[in-house]
């Protein structure tokens, strides 16, 4: 599926928080006098140490939500997403064969490991790093500014585990670092020979997020981690010979590749007519407009809807 281009797209996407975000470092180190939770860290190579949100976090929060919005369903011969806890479901069944061809292997797959990945296919959407800065920002967002400052300014707050069975303290009293609420992370997704419906399920998954059915970090239930997640720009490049109109990949494939990787139709849904940019072989679309970028969003949600 990837040893030809067809299409990609890259989105710019901006998280809220809401309220306070605890994403968990795995170690806290040998200083006394951290918090026992502490915020992930890591040190960048211009603006220094930071907190930030791991792309792997965020990926593994869409995909949980994409995949609870087709689980049970049945799109053409394909299901919407298989059992994560099954290791011998269908979409792990070639993963030591390699007598296989790679279109058969795809064609096995769920909806949600053809966009997300599996142990036998590489997925098409792939979850950058967010920082608390843009570069191309205005002063407030970009490096050093207010955001950076406020999100590197964490919280304390100091928490118990209740017995109960007794309702008396069980575990504590132990400290907790927060990265406060107000402050904006940015990142991208990559997205690869991509169909435009696989576009409208990462925005459902981060319309879930913004609305509050999936929440990201740790604590949860006791009202961390909600946050809102928006696209703010969006980059698409084709072959020139694929037309002046950006397309699915379904519409870019021919008829026989089409039907052996078992792609489910485009439909006559448009992408927004944008003005594309030559380059080299490709042709570049790519916006910061909102206006623009919501009408691409709704062209990939009538997409995911006309599959139902």
């Amino acid at each position: 599926m990837f040893r030809k281009s067809y299409n990609r797209a890259i989105l710019g996407v901006r998280v809220e928080t809401v309220t306070p975000l605890l994403i968990r470092a795995g170690d806290v180190g040998l200083d006394p006098t951290a918090a026992d939770l502490s915020c992930v860290r890591t040190r960048h190579a211009v603006h220094g140490r930071t907190v930030y949100i791991p792309g792997s976090s965020l990926k593994g929060v869409i995909r949980s939500a994409a995949e609870a919005s087709v689980r049970g369903e049945t799109f053409g011969e394909s299901r919407g997403a298989c059992n994560p806890l099954d290791h011998k479901n269908e979409c792990n069944a070639h993963t030591n064969s390699e007598q296989v061809a790679t279109a058969r292997i795809h064609k096995d797959q769920c909806l949600a490991c053809r966009l997300f990945g599996s142990l036998a296919i590489k997925g098409r959407a792939a979850v950058r790093d967010l920082f608390p800065w843009l570069e191309r920002g205005d002063e407030a967002a970009r490096p050093g500014g207010t955001n950076h400052h406020r999100a590197n300014q964490v919280e304390q707050r100091h928490g118990v585990a209740i017995d109960r069975i007794l309702g008396s303290v069980k575990h504590g009293p132990f400290d907790q670092e927060l990265v406060p609420a107000g402050v904006s992370f940015w990142g991208e997704i990559a997205l690869e020979n991509y169909q435009v419906w696989q576009l409208g399920l990462l925005v459902r998954a981060l319309d879930e997020i913004s609305e509050g059915f999936a929440q990201l970090g740790s604590s949860k239930s006791r009202g961390l981690g909600f946050a809102r997640a928006e696209v703010t720009s969006i980059v698409h490049e084709q072959p020139l010979r694929a037309g002046e109109r950006p397309a699915g990949v379904g519409k870019l494939m021919s008829p026989e590749e089409h039907a052996a990787y078992g792609l489910l139709p485009e439909l006559d849904v448009a992408l927004p007519a944008l003005l594309g940019e030559p380059r080299g072989l490709s042709l570049r679309f790519a916006t910061t407009d909102p206006p623009a970028i919501q009408a691409w969003i709704e062209a990939a949600r009538q997409a995911l809807g006309g599959m139902a």
